[in-house]
C-alpha cells in the first residue's frame, strides 16, 4: 500500500510540474495558479523521494548515474550562461541593418531629433485585433525606443477599450497619437516621416513661418500638377512649419514672424518696393532662399548683387548626363563642404541651371560657401538663345558653381556670446541662399533622387533648425525569395526534418560512447 502510493505520488508530482510548465508557457495563465501547481509538484515529488531515499541512493552511487549528472550539470551551466548573455543583451541592444538602403535603420535626422527630445513621449497605437500595420507600427517604434529611453510605446484595440478610444477622439483603425508636454499629434500613416514630423510638432514650443513668395509667376503651393509646389508644402508642413503665401506688393514688407522668405521660380520682374521689401527684410537678418531659372528677366539681379550674389545671364551643360538634354546632376559625395551637404549621400539633378557666383569686392563683408558645383565635362554657354551648342573658345568648362550661401564673416553664435545667443546683433543673423534653377523642386522631381531632401536641407539650415538637416527616410527595396515548388520542398525537408535529425542523431551516438566507458 505504502509503495503504490508513494508511486502514485511520484507520478502526480510529475504530472503537475509539466501541467505549471504547460500553463506558464504556453496558455499564459496567471501567476498565482502556476505557483499552485508547481508548490505541489514539489511536495508530491518530495514524499516520492523520502519513501524511495536507498534507491536514489543506490542509484546516484553508479557510474553512469555520475556521467549523467555531469552532462546535466554541464547543460545547466551552458543554459544558465545563455540566459545571462540574453538577459544582458536584452538591455544593452546591438543591432545592424545589413539591407542595401538602410530601410530597416532610421534616419540620422531621427537620431537627431530622439536625442534632443527634452520631455518622455507617450505613444499610443490604436489597432484592431486583425491589423496588418500592428507588426510594422512595432517594428518602427522598437527601432525609436532603440535611440532614446523616452518615448514610451503601447498597443490598444478600440474594440476592446472603446471609451480611451473616444478620449482621444479616434475614428479610425491603425491610428497613431503622439502626446508630449501637453501636446498632442495624430497620424494615420505609420512611417518614419510622419512619426518623426509627428514628434518635431510636439516638442516645438511654436511653429515657424515660411513664406513662399507670389505673384510673379512662381511655383504654385496649391498646383498637384507637375509643375506645381504642392509637395513641398505638404513635406514642409509634416516637419511641423507652418507654410504661407506672400504678395509683397500687397503687404508692402516681409511679415515679422517669417523665419524664412522663398522665392520659388519668378517669371516676371519685381516692382522696385517689392524688391526693396526683400531688401529691408535681409538688412533686419533674414533669411531668403531664392531660385532663380536661367533665360528668365526677374530684376533681382542688383537686390542678390548687393549682398554677394552673382546671378548671370547663362546656362549649364551637362553633355555626359544621362538624362539627356544637358541636364545637370550631381552625385554622391562630389558635394561641397557646408552643413546642408552633411552627410547627404544622395544624387540630384536640375533642369535647366544658371551659374551662380560671387562679387569679390564683397570678400571683406560676406562669406561665400558653394553648395552645388556641376560635374567635370559641364559646360558653362552664355549662347542661351537657339540651337545650344558647346564652343570651347567661347564657353567655360566646369565645374560650374550653381547654388551657394552667403552670410557675414563676422557671424557671431550663441555658444561664443555665452548667453544663448541674446546678444547677437539681428542683422549678422542674415542667410542667403541661392540655386540657379527652380525647377528641381517642382512635384514632377522633386521626389527623385534627393531633391526633396536637399530642399529640405536648405530651409531647415536657414531656419537654424539643425534636426532637420539629414536624409529623410530611405524605402524598403522589394527583397522577396522566390522559389519553385521543388525548391520549397527541399528547404521545408532541410531546415525541418534532416539538420534536427542529423543532430540527434550525433547527440544518441556521442550518448552510446559515453555509455560503455
Amino acid at each position: 500500500m505504502k509503495r503504490t502510493l508513494s508511486i502514485l505520488s511520484g507520478v502526480l508530482g510529475a504530472i503537475l510540474a509539466l501541467a505549471g510548465l504547460f500553463h506558464y508557457l504556453i496558455w499564459g495563465t496567471p501567476v498565482w495558479v502556476v505557483t499552485a501547481l508547481e508548490s505541489a509538484a514539489v511536495i508530491f515529488l518530495s514524499f516520492f523521494l523520502f519513501t524511495h531515499f536507498e534507491l536514489v541512493k543506490d542509484f546516484s552511487t553508479r557510474r553512469s548515474t555520475k556521467f549523467g549528472i555531469n552532462s546535466v550539470l554541464m547543460a545547466a551551466i551552458f543554459i544558465a550562461i545563455l540566459s545571462i548573455a540574453n538577459f544582458i543583451l536584452a538591455r544593452h541592444e546591438i543591432r545592424f541593418d545589413l539591407s542595401g538602403t538602410g530601410a530597416f535603420s532610421i534616419s540620422p535626422q531621427t537620431v537627431s531629433v530622439l536625442k534632443n527630445l527634452k520631455n518622455e513621449v507617450k505613444v499610443i497605437g490604436f489597432f484592431g485585433e486583425r491589423s496588418n500595420v500592428k507588426r510594422q507600427a512595432k517594428d518602427l517604434f522598437d527601432n525609436y525606443r532603440y535611440a532614446t529611453d523616452k518615448l514610451k510605446y503601447e498597443v490598444v484595440d478600440p474594440d476592446k477599450k472603446p471609451t480611451l478610444a473616444k478620449q482621444y477622439g479616434i475614428t479610425e483603425y491603425d491610428t497613431v497619437v503622439l502626446e508630449s508636454g501637453g501636446q498632442k499629434a495624430t497620424i494615420r500613416t505609420v512611417s518614419e516621416q510622419e512619426v518623426t514630423g509627428a514628434l518635431i510638432r510636439i516638442s516645438r514650443e511654436s511653429k515657424k513661418s515660411f513664406y513662399f513668395v507670389e505673384g510673379h509667376g512662381e511655383h504654385s503651393l496649391d498646383d498637384p500638377e507637375r509643375n506645381g509646389y504642392s509637395f513641398l508644402k505638404d513635406a514642409l508642413e509634416k516637419q511641423g512649419f507652418a507654410v504661407k503665401k506672400l504678395l509683397l506688393l500687397s503687404e508692402k514688407k516681409v511679415p515679422d514672424d517669417a523665419a524664412v522668405v522663398i522665392l520659388g521660380g519668378p517669371q516676371r520682374p519685381y516692382a522696385e518696393e517689392e524688391r526693396a521689401a526683400l531688401d529691408a527684410y535681409l538688412a533686419k537678418g533674414g533669411r531668403l532662399f531664392a531660385l532663380v531659372d536661367p533665360l528668365v528677366k526677374t530684376d533681382l539681379e542688383a537686390l542678390l548683387g548687393k549682398w554677394g550674389m552673382v546671378v548671370s545671364n547663362d546656362l549649364i551643360l551637362d553633355p555626359s548626363s544621362s538624362l539627356g538634354g544637358g541636364v545637370p546632376i550631381v552625385n554622391p559625395g562630389t558635394y561641397p563642404p557646408h552643413p546642408i551637404t552633411h552627410q547627404f549621400n544622395l544624387g540630384t539633378f536640375y533642369p535647366l541651371s544658371r551659374s551662380v557666383g560671387f562679387d569679390p569686392a564683397k570678400e571683406g563683408t560676406f562669406r561665400f560657401e558653394p553648395i552645388l558645383k556641376s560635374g567635370q565635362g559641364t559646360w558653362l554657354t552664355t549662347k542661351v538663345e537657339g540651337d545650344l551648342d558647346i564652343d570651347p573658345k567661347r564657353d567655360k568648362p566646369g565645374p560650374i558653381t550653381f547654388g551657394a550661401v552667403v552670410h557675414y564673416k563676422d557671424e557671431p553664435t550663441a555658444l561664443e556670446t555665452g548667453d544663448g545667443g541674446k546678444s547677437i546683433d539681428a542683422s549678422k543673423k542674415m542667410r542667403l541662399v541661392v540655386i540657379g534653377d527652380a525647377d528641381f523642386a517642382t512635384n514632377g522631381v522633386v521626389r527623385s533622387a534627393g531633391n526633396g531632401d536637399l530642399f529640405q536641407n536648405v530651409v531647415s539650415w536657414l531656419a537654424e533648425e539643425k534636426d532637420l538637416i539629414s536624409i529623410r527616410q530611405q524605402e524598403a527595396q522589394n527583397s522577396t525569395l522566390l522559389m519553385s515548388s521543388a525548391q520549397h520542398r527541399f528547404n521545408f525537408y532541410t531546415s525541418v526534418l534532416i539538420v534536427p535529425l542529423s543532430i540527434l542523431m550525433v547527440g544518441l551516438t556521442v550518448w552510446r560512447r559515453r555509455r560503455r566507458l
